[in-house]
């Protein structure tokens, strides 16, 4: 009996040690400080990165992109108007093009500007308050599709130490920038059992769709500001600054 206690101990002991070891993917190379084209380098990593995004990486404890998950957005826009999103599925996001990104290890910043050629959004939404000339009070599903968008962010953090291990914690995201593409969007069941108000009210919404998001803009960067640093986050809780960038 003590004897198969001594082996579960072990063995649970061990569990717990292989359970904290953190691996590296292996298709990524590290990219050092002192590179003499350290961004070079990084886009590099990234673009061997993406490949890997839409099923998940465990590595970095992120989880899979193609959909990536939001269990809740909300929106209010003020003068009554709110509105709801649950079970958020955003597809095509890791199909997303570089066109900037550096990581300034003196100021701990990051800085990028990156395209997305197509995403498409499905949810449940709720809607309550005024559009344009409409009075909504509306749920159901609704399904979105936008194309080249673009953002340009700057995100802030700061350094603290962990047994003994200089760590970023990313604290703060600027948007700097952001182009909606052109976004086309269907709310099914706006006005229930009228399906021929909701799709003359979707056509009239879509018409207006850019100066829609233009009034909700503050709502949808501090959407995508949550989202980037909690997915980006992930990678500097997971490994120290030392071991993502060795000296």
């Amino acid at each position: 009996m003590a004897y198969r206690l001594v082996i579960s101990l072990i063995w649970f002991g061990g569990l717990c040690l292989s359970a904290r070891v953190k691996k590296f993917p292996t298709y990524v190379d590290k990219c050092h400080q002192d590179d003499t084209d350290f961004t070079k380098c990084m886009l590099k990593a990234i673009q061997n990165v993406k490949p890997h995004l839409k099923s998940g990486i465990p590595e970095f404890r992120l989880p899979k992109m193609d959909p990536l998950i939001l269990p809740e957005v909300g929106l209010d826009a003020g003068a009554g108007f709110i509105a709801k999103f649950e079970n958020v599925e955003i597809y095509d996001a890791d199909k997303f093009t570089i066109r900037k990104f550096d990581i300034d290890l003196d100021e701990d910043k990051i800085k990028f500007d990156m395209s997305f050629p197509h995403i498409r959004i499905k949810a449940h939404y709720s809607i309550f308050g005024k559009v344009l000339f409409f009075n909504l009070d509306g749920s159901g599903p609704a399904d979105g599709n936008i194309t080249n968008c673009r953002v340009m962010a700057t995100v802030n953090g700061e350094r603290y130490v962990n047994q003994d291990k200089q760590y970023l914690k990313l604290t703060d995201i600027a948007i700097e920038g952001m182009d909606f593409g052109k976004p086309n969007f269907q709310f099914y069941n706006l006005f229930k059992n009228n399906p021929e108000l909701t799709e003359q009210t979707n056509r009239i919404l879509n018409d207006n769709m850019e100066e829609l998001l233009n009034d909700l803009r503050p709502n949808v960067e501090q959407t995508i500001g949550k989202t980037v640093l909690e997915f980006i986050g992930r990678v500097f809780t997971r490994f120290s600054i030392e071991e993502l960038f060795p000296k």
